[in-house]
């Protein structure tokens, strides 16, 4: 990625969340030095043949350019590629807040890296060549979220950029959403720029608050009933709602997933929950699992393959196997692409007779995230001259924009992944298209996969595998098969005649490298006849 900075006061590029949910990053950058604001990750929509994540790739980046890469909260969706980061951009100064901060130090540990992590409060002012960073306090769904202010020093721009937030003035534990921030230190510009998050754009409502789901909640903790409860692991306000609730009904709290343990040990770390042990339980250390005063926390509320809630739905947890007399709370919304995986989770719940609840039925889950009316509160706070949409799939961009121009005055301006938002001195803009980049893919142990590896799983998975050994000494040819019908092996011994006699008479003076490929298509060819599809052939010869 290229920019030519005469002229260019600063550009800002979206290099992942803009027409997409994950993959988070964006670059404000100089002549001299760049920012980066998060860098994430993107799940496949669904099982992509083991494929983890996705991750931006940074090959196009300047790699002897100062950088600071400043994480804005601990969703993996902003935070999860920090490590990948590290091998590219060795010397990147970081900063994060508290409890993102905290996550990051698991990640990096895991990895045995330890880079440098500054932990940033509202406080700070980060400098950025002509420019000053100031972290501003919004409200969201996981703790210690910021937006920021990025601004020159002769106050002519300001740019507020917050991905992720809702617009909450009286939260339940933490502190409101920082207008007077935000309006003093935007409002005076000359030139101002918002970019402000699109995920609920489609919702003409305002956004509930955390406080507004305890009188649900409570009614559900007064049941007398084993209750099972998914939500996201990392959503801590939630979580200390419901081991307050469970003090309050004398109910014992049994966390089931990994994430719950990591995410609540990191928020007991930073203060932000206590957990009363006469409240806590673990699943391995129950009598009675059975009993009617607990409450099951699960993972998985997306419906994902390895998370608690679809192994206890499909009966193969170790403790917890579903009954008809069981309470199902689902305090969360389906993401866009996981719908099926949900459903399908339903459909188990309900053919074990146990009741089920969701967001649709009770005020039992908030999203993090501004609808129409919470941006509307926003905007009447501020006043931007130009609005770009972020953080959205490009239907919900798309939308942004229509409500931009018909509720605001100000101009609003399209940006994709891959655009840089070029900012002249005199302050004039334009919009510069970049070719886009292929995400990495990676897999297992952190590892990267390439794409035609990917390829080779696609086809083998959707066609089957042979493998055929041949020893040219003793003239001996074998077979065997992986992913193909039982209904091939009636035909297994024809299939060796012709392939043999091919081999060994067609090819007998042909050398090993040819002749090996030449029965690899053979051999296509000959199950084709049958299957009527190649499968995948690997031919090894002795």
């Amino acid at each position: 990625m290229n920019l030519n900075f005469k002229n260019c006061k600063i550009s800002i590029t979206p290099m992942g969340g803009v027409g997409e949910i994950g993959s988070n990053m964006t670059i404000f950058e100089t002549e001299s030095e760049r920012i980066i604001i998060d860098y994430g990750i993107l799940f496949p929509y669904d099982d992509f043949f083991d494929i983890n994540y996705l991750i931006v790739n940074l090959d196009t980046l300047d790699k002897d350019k100062p950088t600071k890469l400043f994480f804005t909260h601990g969703h993996e969706d902003h935070i999860g590629a920090a490590v990948h980061i590290i091998a590219e951009l060795p010397l990147t100064q970081i900063y994060a807040p508290a409890f993102a901060a905290k996550l990051l130090g698991r990640k990096f540990k895991e990895a045995k890296v330890s880079p440098s992590v500054k932990i940033f409060t509202e406080d700070d002012i980060i400098e950025f060549g002509d420019f000053e960073l100031h972290p501003v306090h919004v409200t969201h769904s996981i703790p210690h979220t910021f937006g920021v202010i990025i601004k020159d020093k002769s106050d002519l721009l300001s740019m507020l950029f917050i991905s992720d937030f809702k617009y909450d003035l009286n939260p339940l534990y933490e502190k409101p959403f920082n207008i007077e921030k935000t309006k003093r230190l935007f409002n005076n510009s000359k030139n101002r720029y918002c970019f402000l998050d699109s995920t609920n754009i489609l919702s003409n409502k305002k956004t509930l608050s955390e406080s507004d789901l305890i009188d649900d909640l409570d009614e559900i903790f007064s049941k007398k009933k084993r209750t099972f409860i998914t939500l996201f692991s990392s959503n801590i306000w939630r979580l200390r709602t419901l081991f307050e609730l469970a003090a309050k009904h004398n109910r014992h709290i049994v966390p089931v997933g990994r994430s719950l343990f990591s995410y609540l040990d990191a928020a007991e770390s930073c203060d932000l929950i206590d957990i009363d042990p006469s409240v806590y339980r673990e699943a391995d250390q129950l009598n009675n699992h059975n009993s009617e005063d607990l409450v099951i926390l699960l993972t998985g509320c997306q419906g994902d393959h390895f998370g608690a809630l679809r192994r206890v739905t499909s009966g193969e947890h170790k403790f917890f196997k579903p009954k008809d007399t069981d309470l199902f709370v689902f305090s969360s919304k389906s993401i866009p692409g996981n719908e099926k995986k949900v459903n399908r989770i339903y459909n188990n719940i309900s053919m074990k007779g146990a009741q089920i609840i969701t967001a649709s039925d009770m005020q039992i889950h908030a999203s993090g995230h501004p609808g129409q009316k919470d941006l509307l509160e926003l905007l009447s706070e501020i006043n931007p001259t130009h609005y770009v949409p972020i953080h959205g799939e490009v239907f919900f961009l798309n939308r942004h924009i229509e409500f931009i121009e018909e509720k605001t005055n100000a101009a609003p301006v399209f940006m994709k992944n891959f655009d840089s938002l070029v900012i002249s001195n005199d302050l004039s803009f334009k919009i510069v298209e970049h070719q886009p980049t292929e995400p990495k893919l990676i897999h297992s142990r952190g590892l990267e996969i390439e794409r035609e590896k990917v390829s080779q799983r696609r086809k083998m998975a959707c066609n089957g595998a042979i493998f055929i050994s041949v020893s040219k000494k003793k003239r001996v040819l074998s077979l065997t098969h992986k992913g193909l019908p039982l209904h091939i092996d009636q035909y297994e011994e024809a299939f060796l005649d012709i392939l043999s006699e091919y081999f060994f008479q067609d090819m007998k003076n042909k050398d090993d490298e040819y002749s090996s490929e030449k029965l690899r298509i053979k051999t296509r060819q000959v199950y084709n006849n049958v299957l009527g599809y190649k499968p995948i052939v690997s031919v090894h010869v002795l």
